[in-house]
């Protein structure tokens, strides 16, 4: 049976057996995993079984979800691909996979043994590691430029985690997240509309362009880009 294992921060929350043919995700405390993460839309994403595959779907989110670092909108999932939700992850693991895989290595070693010790002399093969392509997220920061807060006027807050919040939770927040193509801002609550150079964003998610003014949750803030976006490193 198939899998799904929650992580914050690299540290286990959860682990969710998959087990019925939809697995509903999301904020609202009515979904299968519930997620308490302000980032999430009450109905985030799902992971629908189809014969023996599972397919995952982003349900229109506010933020978006990503699996392996790209935006998501409906895909099968292989094993060991991670799902992004905000700041957490899901990791899904397929025990059908896992258990092929064991399988080969038991007949790997089995064969290796039968063959014995390498003959003296003989040439030494190496074969190479493959390595994932990895995507590189972009580097960016905010300065603060005014507002009262945690974060203090001139100070520079460096955007190297997947969201940035500024704000409160429950009167206005404002959530800025690092993805792959970009740094996108989010108005998440709070009577007061976030602006970017002086335009209101509404509630839709806003890409933010390297010297942006933005005014949200009681703060003024320069948005500042610091390297290309797109390219990608071998891990």
């Amino acid at each position: 049976m198939a899998k799904l294992i929650l992580t914050l921060n690299g540290s286990v929350i959860n682990q969710y057996f998959i087990d019925k043919a939809c697995v509903s995700i999301g904020r609202g405390a009515d979904n299968d995993i519930v997620i308490n993460d302000p980032v999430l839309s009450r109905e985030h994403a799902r992971v629908v079984s189809v014969g023996k595959d599972q397919i995952v779907e982003d349900l229109q989110s506010s933020n978006g979800t990503l699996v392996n670092g790209t935006p998501l909108v409906r895909q099968i999932l292989q094993h060991c691909d991670v799902i992004e939700l905000g700041s957490h992850q899901l990791r899904y693991m397929s025990a059908r996979v896992a258990a092929d895989v064991e399988l080969e290595r038991t007949m790997m070693i089995q064969a290796l043994a039968r063959k014995g010790a390498p003959v003296e002399g003989a040439p030494v093969v190496t074969v190479p590691v493959v390595r994932a392509a990895r995507v590189r997220l972009p580097e960016g920061c905010v300065k603060v430029l005014a507002g009262e807060g945690r974060h203090a006027i001139g100070e520079t807050v460096r955007l190297d985690r997947v969201v940035a919040t500024f704000g409160s939770p429950g009167e206005q927040l404002l959530v800025i997240a690092r993805r792959p193509q970009g740094f996108v801002l989010t108005h998440v609550e709070g009577a007061q509309q976030t602006r970017v150079n002086q335009q209101s964003t509404g509630s839709a998610p806003h890409t933010l362009c390297d010297g942006d003014l933005i005014e949200a949750a009681g703060y003024r803030l320069e948005f500042r880009l610091d390297q290309p976006i797109g390219k990608t490193d071998v891990e």
